[in-house]
């Protein structure tokens, strides 16, 4: 999925995208992965600014002043969550930047939020409630000893 959101982002034209991550989690890996992969299809370079805190628009704010800082022509972020990409969008208006024209800002989740901001934030929409309902019903499964195939399973995402 990140991979597919950089390569959406890159393709409306923006080529200076750093990947922004908090929570050093195997998911916040996996998504910069995707995003450098997508990078160095497309012959770019990827550049990632990680905090290990807690995701938040305040993390959001503080990453993409880092990364403007150290890699002055940036012209995209994809964030590993909403909130690091609303934060970051807070940061580029208050800075008079236009999103996307000169920043293009792309998160993961789908959060309210970004879905009725002005612009719309771009985002990674995961099916959450179907994968809660899911999680629930495989646990009490779990619980009644039935066996639970398979462990993993994907149920897509849809870009934003």
């Amino acid at each position: 999925a990140a991979r597919q959101m950089t390569t959406a982002i890159i393709a409306r034209g923006h080529c200076h995208i750093a990947y922004l991550g908090a929570r050093l989690y195997e998911r916040t890996i996996s998504k910069q992965k995707g995003y450098e992969q997508a990078m160095l299809d497309a012959g770019l370079v990827p550049y990632s600014v990680m905090v290990e805190q807690s995701s938040s628009y305040s993390s959001g704010i503080e990453l993409i002043r880092q990364a403007r800082r150290e890699y002055p022509q940036l012209d995209g972020v994809f964030c590993t969550n909403d909130d690091l990409a609303v934060g970051a969008a807070f940061e580029c208006q208050r800075l008079g930047l236009k999103v996307p024209d000169d920043m293009a800002i792309a998160g993961f989740h789908g959060h309210d939020i970004g879905q009725v901001m002005e612009p719309r934030l771009a985002s990674v929409l995961t099916p959450r409630e179907r994968m809660g309902s899911i999680g629930a019903e495989r646990l009490l499964a779990r619980i009644r000893g039935e066996s639970v195939t398979p462990k993993m399973l994907d149920l897509g995402f849809t870009l934003s």
